[in-house]
């Protein structure tokens, strides 16, 4: 797989030309993916890549799930000859001190596309069109079109002129600006908080804070509609994966370690009598 493209902040000196599109950009991890022929996905972070949704850790894991759920491979392959050069880059969306609706929130937003027939990231409009055509939500567009010469991006250097969010009940966290040639900056809302520390407890305190009686049931709810058993072993990677990403802020971490696997799996354990 490509690696990701940097996306610098946007200062006085971005090289933005022709038209542009800025899009929300929501809290979250860089995350990318590519199909094999055969179309088993190989999922990547900055750093590592996976081989298939269960070896994706929990703060990208909902994010994998639904790529796996929801992408139409036939439509990639009858969109290229060589799919399996094709890398996909997008968002696992997660806490980062900026709360979402998780129900509206997308777990994974498609951003980029690597063609190897161009041997180049495809423009946003050509991108959207291509994650759409699969099946993969897209951030939303806050303009499209616009033209450099005209736009006042100075706006989106106070909070007051951030758009706001289709995901939340305030203004984005972040905008995205991309033109068609390969330029693109990024800018964060600037009263927006930083990062908090996570909490220090004992994972089996967290999860019991955590991993409520509510919540798994509802995790049982969720899991039931979808189609799947709702087992002690489904709910609990389920529920960890919603947690590692709706309070990635307070666990991160944590929900990757086995201690605090455990405490989850014995909450579900005893829910279900077992």
């Amino acid at each position: 797989m490509h690696q990701f493209p940097e996306t610098p902040p946007l200062d006085d000196g971005a090289d933005l030309r022709g038209h542009l599109w800025i899009q929300e950009l929501p809290t979250g991890g860089r995350f990318r993916f590519s199909v094999a022929e055969s179309g088993l996905i190989t999922f990547g972070t900055a750093d590592e890549t996976f081989a298939g949704v269960d070896a994706v850790p929990p703060p990208f894991r909902r994010a994998a799930e639904a790529v796996g759920t929801r992408l139409d491979r036939a439509a990639l392959r009858d969109a290229t000859e060589q799919p399996g050069r094709v890398t996909l880059f997008g968002r696992a969306t997660r806490n980062e001190g900026v709360d979402y609706d998780w129900t509206a929130l997308p777990p994974f937003v498609g951003i980029d596309v690597w063609s190897p027939r161009s041997d180049r990231l495809l423009p946003p409009d050509t991108a959207t069109t291509v994650f759409g055509r699969l099946g993969l939500p897209t951030p939303p567009a806050v303009e499209k079109e616009l033209r450099a010469a005209h736009a006042e991006l100075g706006q989106y250097r106070t909070a007051a002129g951030f758009p706001p969010s289709v995901w939340r009940d305030g203004p984005a966290a972040a905008v995205l600006i991309r033109d068609k040639t390969g330029g693109r900056a990024q800018l964060e809302r600037p009263d927006r908080d930083p990062l908090p520390a996570p909490v220090t407890q004992p994972p089996a305190e967290l999860a019991a804070e955590h991993a409520t009686d509510d919540r798994i049931e509802r995790t049982a709810d969720e899991l039931t509609a979808a189609g799947q058993s709702p087992t002690a072993d489904a709910i609990r990677t389920r529920l960890v994966a919603d947690l590692a990403r709706e309070r990635y802020a307070q666990l991160r971490g944590t929900t990757a370690t086995q201690a605090f696997q455990s405490a989850v799996a014995a909450r579900v354990q005893a829910y279900l009598g077992q």
